[in-house]
């Protein structure tokens, strides 16, 4: 047995773990919060990618749907991040030997290295292209990734919940 998994069956065995699952309403509301606070998140995160895309919101300016969105679009991350990991927690075994988790956790990096990508390398210089009707190739190659991503993300994480 690895280590890793050794480590996916402690947890899943802690008292915390197991108090969370046997609780009748625990369980169910971490898993809503962490639906509600996805929900929030990435759809903001959306909102901007179709921006940058000029799908959608054309006659907004780039930085004002960032600045509108990204202080409630961070805490929903947080209460998603959060509420994953207390729902890894008390399935870690079932999650790690699962595909569709482990696809999603490195899109989840692949989405946060985009996001890292995209505030070094265009938003420093944003008010040079934020009025230009059309978006630079960059900002909406980072669009595309991002709703490439996130889509695949919701998908493996709802395929997960079918196979545990």
């Amino acid at each position: 047995m690895s280590s890793i998994l050794e480590l996916c069956h402690w947890l899943q065995h802690t008292a915390f773990s197991q108090s969370v699952l046997q609780s009748a309403l625990v369980f169910p509301l971490i898993e809503g919060t962490h639906i509600l606070a996805l929900s929030i998140s990435v759809g903001l995160v959306m909102v901007l990618d179709l921006r940058l895309l000029g799908l959608a919101f054309r006659g907004e300016r780039v930085a004002v749907i960032m600045k509108q969105s990204a202080g409630i679009s961070l805490v929903g991350f947080a209460i998603m991040f959060a509420t994953g990991l207390i729902l890894f927690i008390t399935q870690a075994e079932k999650a790690y030997t699962n595909r569709f988790f482990l696809i999603k956790m490195v899109l989840l990096v692949l989405a946060g290295i985009n996001a890292g990508w995209y505030q070094y390398k265009y938003y420093p210089n944003m008010e040079e292209w934020d009025a230009a009707p059309v978006t630079p190739l960059g900002p909406r190659v980072c669009a595309v990734v991002s709703l490439i991503c996130w889509l695949t993300v919701i998908f493996c994480g709802r395929t997960m919940a079918y196979e545990f």
